[in-house]
This record gives structure tokens, C-alpha cells and sequence, in this order.
């Protein structure tokens, strides 16, 4: 990565920094080596990333038509060069209009095509496109299709599990263990049904960053644990198979910057479950080890630096939860006039239990 620095402050753009994934963006633009003015957005004022920011605004939702035409004036008031979010319906949302966005604004949208997008954004899709690019494949079955499902049981055994298409985290996911859930699930609009792989213990996510001409830059794998679909526990390491495996599903999906490869070893090898085709929940932790995905993404695409990220094989992260104490004139403000032009006039308090004193 080259240490060239522009000249003034990068203004970019943050949308849906109430989310822990874009307020892991902003941990990794802190992290940054880039001069870099922050502007944070997000739909209302009780949104903790909004009072770390250098500018606050809150905006409309993804889906409400006033959005495009709002991120555009914002962009154009406030001289943004890059536009980023880890929330899936705001990265849908830019994607489907980033032409519009970027000729009359001249911000980079750092997000993928949609149909990039639509790999990852329904778990059925995600098995049947793993599975037309030769890549490791859990056996799967549309959970709409009773005789599919009673087909995958009989040749995968129970428990398998059951996914809404479209969910995130663990949100609705059921365990099947038996013939009379598999005619259950049936009954449920847009499931998958894939076959239980390995276990928590063989649990990855490792993070690619990829290149404007589809080649992978950079990876980096960590074992995890979760809670609730988040990861609480991180370790790095090489992990060779499974990095492997992952670079070459981000090699064929060809992403705009960074990729997540959700998978587990299952009988001998690395299988990929879920892809986040976007920042992940562990990009600040990436950051911290060194593998910082955020940064790279503006060196490359918007300034045209040619980036390989480092290869990072040890490292540990526990999560917790943490509280950050804003000022009620702040929120009173934004939550008055849709805007703070400078948060940090404000006092805040970070609860800083956990640092090791002196």
C-alpha cells in the first residue's frame, strides 16, 4: 500500500451508522492512515455513530423516494468523494441508482452491482450460484419443495437447518429433526433447507478485498463464535484450505471491494453458507490486525492507488457491548433540524471499562 496522503481531508459518506456494521466503517476510517472528514447519516437521532461524525444528518429510509434525491444534495452540500454503508437495504438502494448518483454527485459508490448483490442477498441463490461455479456447495433443498426436502433429509440425515432466503444474523432460523418439521417448513414462504455442517467449534469468516479488475488483493481468515448471528470471538490465522476456498468464491463473484465468506469445514473441507457481499460486522476488527478493507477500498477506487493488503495470521478480538453518553442539547438539535454540522462541539463520554489503566 503506498503512503502517498491527498492533500486535504477525503470527505466521505457513511449512511446507516446506527448499524454495528457501518459503525465498524467508522471505527476503520479512525483506524486509517487517510486524512479522512467524516460525514455520518442515519435515520434518526438516537443513532450512536451520528455524534462520533465530523457532520450528522439523519436521512430518509432506503425505501422512501426521497432518498436518492437527498444523498445527492448531501454529497453535492458537502463535497463527498465516497459514498460507503454496511446496511443491506441502503447498499440495495445506492446500487440500483449509482449511475445517477455518481455522475451528478462525482462521489464513488463503494458497493456492487446489483446482481453481485443478489448472490449473497438470498441464501437459495447463494447455493445454486456456489454451486454452477464449481466451488464447495452444502447440500441444499428450496424449502417450498416438500419432496426436495424429504430427498435432502434422506440423503444428509437430520437435524438439517432451515433459513429465510432474505434473513440476517440468526433471525428465523429453524432446526430440522424430523419429517413432520420438513413438512412444516414447507408451509413457511422462502426458506432454504441445507444439510448441518460441521460445527461451531469449524466456524470461519474470513474478508477478501478485490480489485476493480476482479482480483483478489488481499484476505484475511479468522475462526470465530457468535451470539445471535454476531461475532463475539475472533482469532486470525493462516487457515490455508479455508482462505483458499474463500478467495476463490470472491474471485468468481468479482465484488466491488470487499467481500465476507461465511463458512464451516465440514468433512475434510472449507464450505461457504453465506456471502456478504458488502463491509462485514468484522471489519474493525480486520482494521486493528492490519487488514484494513476501508481504507484500501478509497485508496483504490477513489484515489486510483494500486493496493495489495498485508497477510495478517495472528490476532485475537473478544466484543462486548459498549456506551457512548451524548449531549441532549446535541440530540435535541438533530433531531430538530435533521443535521449537526459539527457533533464535536458537543461533549460526549465514552465508557471506557475495559482499558487497562497505568
Amino acid at each position: 500500500m503506498t503512503d502517498s496522503l491527498s492533500a486535504s481531508p477525503l470527505t466521505v459518506l457513511v449512511l446507516g451508522v446506527g448499524g454495528n456494521v457501518s459503525q465498524g466503517i467508522l471505527k476503520a476510517l479512525a483506524l486509517s492512515t487517510l486524512p479522512v472528514r467524516v460525514i455520518g447519516a442515519c435515520v434518526g437521532p438516537e443513532s450512536m455513530g451520528l455524534y462520533t461524525s465530523d457532520a450528522a444528518y439523519i436521512s430518509p429510509r432506503a425505501d422512501d423516494a426521497a432518498f436518492v434525491p437527498w444523498l445527492i444534495d448531501v454529497c453535492n452540500r458537502e463535497g463527498v468523494r465516497a459514498v460507503l454503508s454496511g446496511v443491506e437495504p441502503v447498499v440495495a438502494a445506492i446500487s440500483a441508482q449509482r449511475a445517477q448518483i455518481e455522475a451528478e454527485t462525482g462521489a464513488v459508490c463503494l458497493v456492487s452491482p446489483p446482481q453481485v448483490l443478489a448472490v449473497g442477498d438470498d441464501k437459495l441463490r447463494t447455493c445454486q450460484w456456489l454451486e454452477a461455479h464449481g466451488l464447495n456447495t452444502p447440500r441444499y433443498a428450496d424449502g417450498s419443495d416438500r419432496d426436495a426436502v424429504r430427498k435432502l433429509a434422506a440423503e444428509a440425515g437430520y437435524p438439517l437447518i432451515a433459513k429465510p432466503r432474505g434473513g440476517k444474523s440468526a433471525e428465523g432460523i429453524l432446526t430440522l429433526r424430523s419429517d413432520a418439521d420438513a413438512d412444516y417448513i414447507a408451509t413457511r414462504p422462502r426458506y432454504v433447507v441445507e444439510e448441518m455442517l460441521g460445527d461451531s467449534e469449524s466456524e470461519y469468516t474470513v474478508g477478501c478485498f478485490v480489485d476493480r479488475n476482479g482480483m483478489v488483493r488481499g484476505s484475511i481468515a479468522m475462526r470465530r463464535s457468535l451470539h445471535q448471528g454476531t461475532t463475539v470471538f475472533a482469532q486470525v490465522g493462516d487457515y490455508p484450505d479455508v482462505r483458499a476456498e474463500a478467495e476463490r468464491i470472491a474471485a468468481a463473484l468479482k465484488p466491488v471491494a470487499s467481500c465476507n465468506v461465511q463458512m464451516r469445514v465440514h468433512l475434510g473441507r472449507p464450505v461457504a453458507f453465506e456471502i456478504n457481499v458488502r463491509f462485514s460486522g468484522t471489519t474493525p476488527m480486520r482494521a486493528r490486525f492490519g487488514f484494513n478493507e476501508v481504507e484500501a477500498a478509497l485508496r483504490h477506487y477513489v484515489m486510483g492507488e494500486d493496493v495489495t493488503l498485508p497477510r495478517v495470521t495472528e490476532g485475537i478480538a473478544v466484543r462486548y457491548w459498549n456506551e457512548l453518553y451524548v449531549s441532549p442539547e446535541a440530540y435535541t438539535a438533530l433531531a430538530r433540524d435533521g443535521r449537526l454540522s459539527d457533533p464535536h462541539a458537543f461533549p460526549t463520554t465514552l465508557e471506557d471499562y475495559g482499558h487497562r489503566k497505568p
